[in-house]
């Protein structure tokens, strides 16, 4: 085979343009810290590096949602466990009210004491967070429970908005949301805010048989409250199991992500000392084998 000069000319400048390039992709993985930043680089590692970002930012979202769902549930658990207090303080008044010793000064005390404590229920039932009424179902946009033409409280909420929030994380629905039917309402449609109002009448008029009933039915509702509290505290763990194992795919795909893409810098960097030497070694050979040309004394 003849070797020419601009054989050897061509050959001298393809070798020094690898060295370059070699050079220029080490410079890079010092700059940025990353072993490949196109595919072009590295496509089975770009492939991988990309899947794994993606992952993160899913498992990020997750867990977004994770916690949001966990402030609704801790709201819940602390309005359902205020509502079981009132429930029995509404227990206590109704007993004392059935009383026939009482007065009817007395009568009038613990009516008015229950209109106080139905106006604080309608606030519980309106409890929001950020714009959002916790008991609203679908329609947690819009006030739970409001006043009619009559003055009295009435549930805004329609039947068919009776929808409980959920959250979908890895595949799995997490149903955790509670609405005003679920705690405020007997199985048989009456509202605790109605049934309050007519206890309250009752014990002012000494009705001792509607007492009774309507004790009936806060018995009901309670009934209804505790076992809201147990679902929400079952739910409550099950977001804390599912926050823990996200944490942990989190870490396992932040760990293997960095492996993948992290270029290993004492290696780069003792490379790069190395590429240095070769590309003076290439320039000085490449001078000396390159004759000048007319534009170098330009």
């Amino acid at each position: 085979m003849r070797i020419t000069e601009n054989f050897l000319n061509k050959r001298t400048l393809g070798d020094l343009q690898g060295v370059l390039r070699k050079y220029s992709d080490l410079n890079s993985q010092l700059t940025t810290g990353k072993k490949v930043r196109y595919p072009s680089d590295n496509a089975a590692i770009a492939s991988r590096v990309s899947n794994l970002d993606s992952r993160l930012r899913e498992i990020e979202r997750y867990q977004s949602n994770i916690e949001t769902a966990q402030n609704y549930a801790n709201m819940y658990d602390s309005s359902i466990q205020e509502l079981n207090s009132v429930f029995l303080r509404i227990k206590e008044l109704a007993v004392r009210g059935a009383n026939d010793s009482l007065s009817e000064v007395d009568r009038k005390a613990i009516a008015t004491e229950l209109e106080k404590i139905n106006t604080h229920l309608v606030s519980i039932a309106n409890t929001e967070i950020s714009g959002n009424y916790i008991y609203g179902g679908a329609t947690n946009n819009q006030k739970v429970v409001g006043i009619d033409e009559n003055g009295e409280f009435k549930i805004l909420v329609p039947p068919q908005a009776n929808i409980k929030q959920k959250i979908s994380v890895g595949g799995q629905d997490i149903e955790y949301g509670k609405t005003v039917y679920d705690v405020f309402v007997t199985d048989s449609g009456a509202s605790v805010f109605g049934i309050v109002d007519r206890l309250s009448k009752a014990i002012d008029s000494g009705d001792n048989s509607l007492i009774q009933k309507e004790l009936g039915n806060i018995d009901e509702i309670q009934s209804k409250a505790l076992k809201a509290i147990s679902d929400v505290g079952a739910t409550q763990r099950i977001f804390e199991l599912t926050s823990s194992r996200m944490k942990d795919f989190n870490t396992f795909s932040t760990d293997f992500l960095s492996k993948e893409s992290d270029a290993d810098m004492a290696q780069v960097v003792m490379e790069l000392a190395m590429q240095q030497n070769v590309l003076q070694a290439a320039l000085k050979a490449a001078g000396n084998i390159i004759p000048p040309t007319l534009a170098d004394y330009l």
